[in-house]
């Protein structure tokens, strides 16, 4: 269901930016897409726009300095990034500007369905604030009603609901009496006083739930669940919250009870299992998922579901982190009843015995995310293969050149780099047409692809460039490969064009290379081998 608002996304890789887009179509009423920066900060200030999603490494204007840009103009701008550029000076300038999300490259579309739920709840969230600023008397109404015990406060309290002043057995004369902070225990009333003056002074926080100890009337200590926010009020800024008692569901058998009632009515797929691996409960939504009735699971072994994709390594992993008392999170990919596999993303908690501190049971929690593995599949092959050639793309040589030189720097190996031009490429497409070029360019990715090792990395560079990268050779070897990768060029009959030609140029990393020089190397002594006659192979180190 798509929600009235928009976004803005911002990618110059074209593939990606397709694809994500029509993910991203989903979740609003209006998408703008822009190529980079500058074009994506126009955008923003001819719309209105709710969420922004970017890149930062981009042409002309990067993600960091759109955003800045964009804050300038909103400083409460909700913002996600997405990047394949995951070093520590993007991170921090990205924490400083406050943003909501940053995703790393292939993208997670489940991480990117999070933030982007996340960011539509902290609309929502706005939204109403702005509604019981404009509407105070119906929203007492409401706070008045409701179940949950309703607060708000600067240094003291300025308003409470009925059901508040019974969960802490003051009057609201009383409460309107007493400093904000005067009802939690005295272990934290240093840290809540803190973040009072901060809501004071208009700061933002995530909207958490926190178990606070509350300190009643009586002298009782209560486990509170309370979730608080900042809001407008009057001027200048007010604290908001909600609480609600939760110290009996601290016990562990009442909260599996609770659970159990619950998990009846889940779409996600819910069992339980013992220390041992039994199953000793499954939900409604598991068995009319995996095709099993109930009687056929309880009692069994939780490795009914098997499919034997996953080897001995997967599990140990799995195993050492939940027998640490850690949540495991992971897709699985499981078979049902009918032998059928499909790909199931699980959460399994370990639950433990209050006086022991030992495991007794396992919970998890899952969802068939089938849909979604292959969707992701489909992304990131196309964010990394060149969709005529069916060889890498630009992005995934790039990626491999960095890795490459990475591995140069680390362990002092050495690796060679050549770039390829067909020589009159646009005379093909001018005589024959581009279908006859396109066929040209195919045939010619063969050629090259099947006379070279597969640890050889060979991808299209744009056009009718191409790079070859070759690990752990030097460069009189990358010589002979190139000459004689030239002549089977020249030797090759097309069907139309008849023959073409080649020109290559060579270049050599020795590990202490930076990627821009080498780039620029490799490139020089290509246009040499253009500018010298073409259909030749010219080395620059």
């Amino acid at each position: 269901m798509k929600n009235n608002l928009s976004i803005l996304y911002v990618e110059d890789e074209n593939n990606i930016r397709e694809m994500l887009s029509k993910f991203i179509a989903r979740f609003c009423k209006n998408i703008f897409l822009a190529h980079d920066g500058q074009e994506g900060l126009e955008l923003y200030k001819q719309n209105h726009i709710d969420i922004v999603i970017s890149d930062i490494k981009m042409p002309k204007l990067n993600g960091i300095d759109m955003v800045q840009e964009i804050k300038k103009i909103n400083p409460a701008q909700l913002v996600i990034f997405t990047t394949a550029h995951i070093d520590s000076e993007y991170l921090f300038k990205a924490i400083e500007l406050q943003i909501d999300g940053y995703i790393a490259k292939p993208v997670d579309l489940d991480k990117l369905k999070n933030q982007i739920d996340k960011c539509i709840i902290e609309l929502e969230a706005t939204h109403a604030q702005q509604q019981l600023k404009e509407s105070e008397a119906r929203s007492k109404i409401i706070l008045e009603t409701s179940q949950l015990g309703v607060f708000i406060y600067k240094e003291k309290f300025i308003y409470v609901n009925e059901v508040f002043c019974q969960m802490v057995g003051y009057t609201k004369e009383e409460l309107y009496a007493m400093d904000s902070w005067a009802l939690v225990s005295a272990q934290n009333t240093t840290k809540i006083k803190e973040i009072v003056y901060q809501r004071l002074e208009g700061k933002k926080f995530p909207r958490v739930h926190n178990e606070i100890p509350i300190v009643s009337k009586n002298g009782d200590t209560k486990i509170h669940r309370v979730t608080t926010d900042t809001i407008e009020y009057e001027g200048g800024y007010a604290g908001i919250g909600t609480s609600i008692d939760i110290t009996d569901l601290l016990d562990t058998k009442e909260r599996l009870k609770l659970l159990a009632q619950a998990m009846e009515q889940m779409d996600e797929m819910v069992r339980i299992t013992d220390k041992d691996g039994y199953i000793t409960y499954v939900n409604e939504a598991l068995t009319k998922h995996t095709q099993y009735k109930k009687g056929e699971l309880i009692g069994q072994q939780n490795n009914i579901f098997n499919s034997k994709k996953h080897d001995k390594k997967f599990y140990e992993k799995m195993y050492n982190i939940i027998e640490d008392k850690k949540s495991y999170k992971g897709v699985f990919v499981n078979a049902k009843k009918d032998g059928e596999l499909y790909d199931e993303e699980q959460t399994i908690t370990p639950i433990l015995n209050e006086d022991t501190d030992e495991i007794e049971y396992y919970v998890s929690t899952s969802k068939d995310v089938t849909k979604e593995v292959k969707l992701q599949e489909q992304l990131e092959t196309l964010a990394t293969v060149d969709a005529l050639t069916g060889i890498a793309n630009r992005y995934s040589i790039n990626k491999s050149i960095e890795d490459e030189l990475k591995r140069a720097k680390r362990y002092n190996k050495h690796f060679s780099l050549l770039m390829f031009d067909i020589d009159f490429f646009k005379k093909v497409n001018d005589t024959h047409g581009h279908d006859i070029g396109d066929i040209v360019l195919k045939e010619f990715s063969q050629i090259i692809s099947s006379s070279i090792r597969d640890t050889d990395m060979f991808g299209r560079w744009g056009g009718e460039e191409f790079m070859l990268l070759i690990p752990n050779e030097e460069i009189h070897v990358a010589q002979k490969l190139a000459d004689k990768l030239r002549k089977q060029v020249k030797a090759h009959y097309f069907e139309d064009v008849e023959h073409i030609t080649v020109s290559i140029g060579i270049t050599h990393c020795d590990g202490h290379s930076e990627k821009e020089a080498l780039l620029k190397r490799v490139d020089e002594a290509l246009y040499e081998a253009k500018e010298s006659g073409r259909d030749r192979v010219v080395a620059k180190v």
